[in-house]
């Protein structure tokens, strides 16, 4: 398999994005998603910032930037948490019967 990690610049200000991924790859953004969980998932450092002036992904330089990561990550999770609530509520509620 692909280590996409020697494909990763190092720092946020280097990020690269998924569409220059999948192009350097020759693969389709999903294909490059799929890549960088199987990595995440071996114990990889693989960090993404659509709030950098590029965004995409890098691994990170120093500390700082994984602590940045964890926390847009965390932010994200989050948000997806608050988003099912009402979609549960509405189905206790009976949904659509």
């Amino acid at each position: 398999m692909l280590n996409i990690t020697n494909f990763l610049p190092v720092g946020e200000e280097n990020a690269i994005t998924m569409t220059e991924l999948a192009f350097r790859l020759g693969c389709s953004k999903r294909e490059v998603r799929a890549l960088v969980h199987a990595a995440r998932c071996e114990g990889a450092v693989i960090c993404s910032s659509p709030g950098s002036a590029k965004g995409g992904y890098f691994l990170p330089k120093n500390n700082d930037e994984v602590r940045r990561f964890i926390m847009f990550a965390e932010h994200r999770i989050n948000s997806a948490v608050e988003a099912t609530r009402s979609a549960k509520k509405f189905l206790k509620k009976g949904g659509f019967s």
